[in-house]
């Protein structure tokens, strides 16, 4: 082999390894205390994230914290700007998101850790319980690749339990969705364990996979 040739070869090995690694382009819609929290670990694991809630101006001391590949905007310029679009809201706004990102999603993974309560969210909430919260997320984004992660731990476990080898109910239906997903718990510090989005009411606040678990114990509630 000529050095000229093996030059060219390590150089096409070393490009098609930095593209594996290229961090995603994340968009937190609703950056509360769990959108803030997940968003900014995933800037200190190499993606950029944009925050974005209804009142952007007000996110600068958030942004500051996560890091230099963390930025604010609206609602409207996270949906176009993120290859990730990761939702953090309170399920009652569900049907006013819908309305506002009516197309801007379609062929997005949308990673979703909104919960309906029957109470905070009324019959916004009820009926999502009712139906199966994943097939609610599907009826309101249409035409989105969606996992639902994060659903039953709060946003001091995830900082506290980041990389303690904790596991996460991740669950998804479509390989693109499947992939992210894992990926973007395993970046924040967690053990993905994947599941079909049938099962998603199980890794509610107050379901049977909920709570902070190792990943055999997860694995020992789903009888694996």
């Amino acid at each position: 082999m000529s050095r000229a040739f093996f030059l060219m070869f390590a150089s096409l090995i070393l490009c098609t390894s930095q593209v594996m690694a290229d961090g995603l382009k994340i968009s937190v819609i609703g950056a509360g205390n769990v959108g803030g929290t997940l968003g900014t670990l995933w800037v200190k694991a190499g993606h950029s994230v944009m925050f974005s809630s209804r009142h952007p101006e007000e996110l600068t001391d958030l942004v500051r914290t996560a890091g230099p590949n963390a930025q604010a905007g609206s609602v409207s310029e996270a949906a176009a700007w993120g290859d990730v679009i990761v939702l953090s809201v309170p399920y009652g706004a569900m049907p006013a998101l819908s309305e506002q990102l009516k197309g801007k999603l379609d062929g997005k993974v949308v990673f979703s850790t909104s919960n309906p309560f029957s109470g905070r969210d009324g019959d916004v909430g009820r009926k999502a319980l009712d139906l199966g919260v994943a097939l609610a997320d599907q009826q309101y984004l249409p035409g989105v690749h969606l996992v639902r992660a994060f659903n039953a731990i709060g946003f001091a476990s995830m900082k506290s339990e980041a990389g303690k080898g904790k596991a996460i109910p991740t669950f998804a239906d479509d390989a693109q969705a499947r992939d992210v997903g894992a990926r973007l718990v395993r970046d924040a510090g967690f053990v993905p364990v994947l599941l079909p989005l049938a099962r998603a009411n199980e890794g509610l606040p107050g379901g049977p996979l909920s709570g902070v678990l190792s990943e055999a114990e997860l694995k020992q509630r789903l009888g694996l």
